[in-house]
């Protein structure tokens, strides 16, 4: 539409007086010129967020996809010449070298005893050598147990009264949901992105009637019993020195049924230290999501409060309200910057835009061969090589501002860089702050892809809970523990 309206405008100044001179007449052509160049860009960005592709490269779920599918056309075809091609002899076939099967697996043995004891071609008995052990891996439908407690009760004939044991403590009180079952309900939802819904037919078809409102009474106390610990969680994470923040929306069901808002699930992570230095300095990884109905800067203030450490953001004007009182510094990303110039070149190919992209990549290049050094290290690097880096970038940024047509993409992008650039050089004085935001969005990315499952939230009580479980468990991946344990 905004293309559109653009032409409209083009078209309205096409009807020119007949007066003009010829100094007015070239301005004039130069004016469309530009915006003629403006649009193209327009257009040709259009063109790629429809039909383009959205990333850089693909991720690494969508190549394992297609691993997938060769890999199964590979074995396939294997087996089918296995069928029509005669045996190959013994020495010339070579055996797969295979993993071995984890030993806390339980073992079932069956021994396969030769039908007789005597050889079958001479007749003489036959003597033990060794025993040829051949293991395959097997898999048993998960299965539901009753755990049956019994308490015999006891009457004293004096006092008139009864007494048994205690019953162990339990998530629901009178409940009929175990530990476990509470667990795998929640690991499917929150780590696997399977709806409830889904669950109660899978268990369905294993004999076991437990509707979809009884799942979500269960997740609601299952959130309710974890919250020690999410606020436990919260309070460890404001004592870091640097932080990242970012955010997602999430739908959420309003209090009419059927009706919608567009919420917000709030992202805080500490930094992904590499695991030699997490080791040295016995560094923990933390995140943490704070689902609220808004984008507005207050709810990043009234979570960090007492935080008084580095905030890595993008550009969201929400989180300026964190450093003006100067508790907070900030820190800039420099992979938004990257990405304004990669769109660039990606439509025109702009030369501005591959040097930037050029400078770029080399101070990238630095940060992988240091992330597994001190922090101390790190910064000595960073002020030894990215430093003088950044000024020459920094230098042809602000010489080219005004070489480029000022409403053209590309120097929008120039803008961008410059007027990031203070929060932009935040990680060459301290190496415990990284140089993007990238951590957080990796963060974010299992939360997106339980988005396109659950679709929304029932209300923001839900949308919290929700929240603070997710968080208990991405933390607990990060810190490489197993959700379920």
């Amino acid at each position: 539409m905004m293309i559109f309206n653009q032409c409209g405008n083009i078209a309205a100044m096409m009807t020119l007086p007949s007066d003009l001179t010829n100094d007015q007449l070239r301005t004039l052509v130069l004016k469309l010129q530009r915006e003629n160049t403006r649009l193209a860009e327009l257009l040709a960005q259009a063109r790629q967020a429809r039909f383009g592709r959205k990333a850089e490269n693909f991720s690494p779920a969508q190549l394992s996809l297609l691993d997938e599918d060769n890999e199964t056309d590979i074995s396939a075809l294997e087996a089918e010449l296995e069928k029509a091609l005669p045996a190959a002899p013994p020495a010339t076939v070579k055996k797969p070298k295979r993993q071995a099967l984890p030993a806390h697996l339980p073992r079932e043995e069956s021994r396969l005893e030769p039908e007789s004891t005597n050889c079958p071609q001479c007749g003489d008995p036959l003597r033990f050598l060794r025993d040829e052990v051949n293991e395959t891996l097997d898999y048993i439908p998960a299965q539901f147990i009753v755990r049956k407690t019994v308490r015999p009760q006891y009457s004293c004939p004096c006092c008139q009264t009864v007494h048994s044991a205690e019953l162990p403590a339990q998530v629901i009180d009178k409940g009929q949901a175990a530990p476990g079952l509470l667990t795998h309900i929640t690991i499917n939802k929150c780590v696997d992105h399977l709806p409830l819904y889904r669950q109660s037919q899978i268990f369905a078809r294993e004999g076991i009637t437990l509707s979809t409102s009884t799942l979500s009474d269960w997740m609601g106390k299952v959130g309710i019993a974890l919250k020690p610990l999410v606020e436990r969680l919260q309070t460890l994470l404001c004592e870091q020195k640097v932080l990242h923040a970012d955010e997602t929306p999430l739908t959420l069901l309003a209090g009419k049924k059927g009706t919608a808002q567009r919420g917000y699930l709030w992202a805080y992570a500490s930094p992904a230290v590499a695991v030699a230095v997490a080791v040295a300095v016995a560094e923990q990884r933390m995140v943490m999501f704070d689902c609220q109905p808004g984008r507005n800067g207050g709810y990043a203030q009234t979570f960090l409060t007492g935080f008084t450490g580095t905030l890595v953001v993008d550009d969201y004007a929400g989180y300026k309200a964190l450093f003006a009182s100067g508790a907070i510094k900030e820190a800039g990303c420099l992979a938004h910057v990257r990405r304004k110039f990669f769109e660039q070149y990606k439509v025109n190919h702009h030369p501005l835009a591959k040097r930037v992209l050029d400078g770029i990549r080399e101070l990238y290049k630095l940060e992988r061969l240091i992330k597994t050094r001190t922090t101390q290290n790190r910064q000595r690097w960073r002020n030894r090589y990215a430093k003088p880096h950044l000024a020459t970038l920094h230098a042809l940024l602000l010489a080219q501002q005004h070489q480029v047509p000022g409403n053209s993409g590309i120097h929008k992008a120039i803008l961008h860089a410059l007027k990031r650039w203070p929060a932009l050089l935040c990680y060459l004085d301290d190496g415990g702050i990284p140089i993007d935001n990238n951590h957080i969005e990796n963060c974010i990315r299992p939360v997106a892809l339980g988005r396109k499952n659950w679709l929304f939230a029932g209300s923001l009580l839900a949308g919290q809970r929700l929240a603070g479980i997710m968080s208990l468990l991405q933390t607990a991946k990060l810190n490489g523990i197993d959700p379920f344990t």
